[in-house]
């Protein structure tokens, strides 16, 4: 019976409870910051003040490429 409880009933009542319970922080209205992290971050560490990048950039990943045509051979 007591494993029961724990492992089938205990396990229901805490997701139940946890769907109905409202975040400690609000959700922040700009956008990019989908659940409000930076202002629970900022809360914490202190804020930067700068905002979120309205667009997304693709970061340059690519291996870079080297020209050694000029390069003499070592003698």
């Amino acid at each position: 019976m007591a494993a029961i409880l724990i492992f089938i009933v205990l396990p229901l009542i805490l997701i139940v409870v946890a769907w109905r319970l409202k975040p400690l922080v609000p959700r922040d209205g700009r956008p990019g910051d989908a659940v409000g992290g930076s202002l629970v971050a900022s809360g914490m560490f202190g804020g930067h003040g700068l905002e979120p990048d309205p667009v997304s950039v693709r970061e340059d990943t690519d291996a870079p490429k080297f020209d050694l045509s000029d390069v003499k051979a070592r003698e």
